[in-house]
């Protein structure tokens, strides 16, 4: 029997805990559930899971402390948060201290599974740098190195495309927001910056191109998002 994906999840609310456990489960997921950033904090130290799942507001230690704990002492172990509570100051500064994805709950079941099972195959594959995503069957990108890895083919991006690629790899299969783009490449108070975000996003498409699965899809007057052809036909 195949070995099932390990999750550490953090969560506060018992009726949600329970429902995602429960969903997990039926698919190749065994979820651990901790009430606390206390408790998830205890309980990683001595059985450090496949995979961790945060909500951002938990009890006596939030979801951002929780990374930067884990992040002094394990750079591998994928972080993903699901929270009602994103914003983008905070997704933002979740990137910025290791965190891998960020899911907004109430997203698709099927899109929660595509995104856990996605970031979880860098440690199948035994990838010892961390943000590492696998956007395909023939590519992956290196947020840290900005090595993009494309049908056995290397290019290391110039720095605002690996930020670009990297806040879209974040966001994967979801609309990632025009303000949540221009802030993490620019920061506050940059709102003048579409058209130079549109280029980028063009370059990054041109970029991309040689792998047919991969597309930048736009949500007019949203935002961009990064998915693959077949799951977009599917939602």
């Amino acid at each position: 029997m195949e070995k099932k994906i390990d999750v550490l999840y953090a969560e506060d609310d018992d009726k949600m805990a329970k429902m995602v456990k429960n969903l997990l489960e039926d698919h190749e997921f065994h979820v651990r559930i901790a009430c606390d950033g206390k408790r998830v904090w205890d309980v990683f130290q001595h059985s450090p899971p496949d995979l961790l799942l945060l909500d951002l507001e938990m009890p006596k230690k939030d979801g951002l402390k929780i990374v930067k704990l884990v992040r002094k002492v394990n750079k591998r172990v994928p972080i993903v948060f699901y929270s009602s509570y994103m914003n983008v100051e905070k997704e933002l500064e979740a990137i910025k201290l290791g965190a891998d994805d960020c899911i907004r709950k109430g997203c698709p079941i099927e899109l929660l599974l595509e995104k856990l099972r996605s970031i979880y195959r860098r440690v199948v594959r035994d990838e010892g740098s961390p943000q590492i995503y696998f956007l395909s069957e023939t590519t992956k990108f290196n947020a840290v190195t900005g090595l993009l890895v494309m049908n056995g083919k290397n290019l290391v991006l110039k720095s605002m495309d690996s930020r670009l690629l990297h806040l879209l790899c974040v966001k994967m299969h979801e609309i990632a927001s025009n303000d949540y783009l221009i802030r993490g490449l620019w920061g506050m108070g940059y709102t003048e910056k579409g058209n130079a975000l549109r280029k980028g996003i063009t370059r990054l498409r041109s970029i991309l191109e040689a792998d047919a699965s991969l597309m930048i899809g736009n949500s007019f007057g949203e935002g961009y998002f990064l998915t693959s052809r077949d799951l977009h036909l599917k939602v």
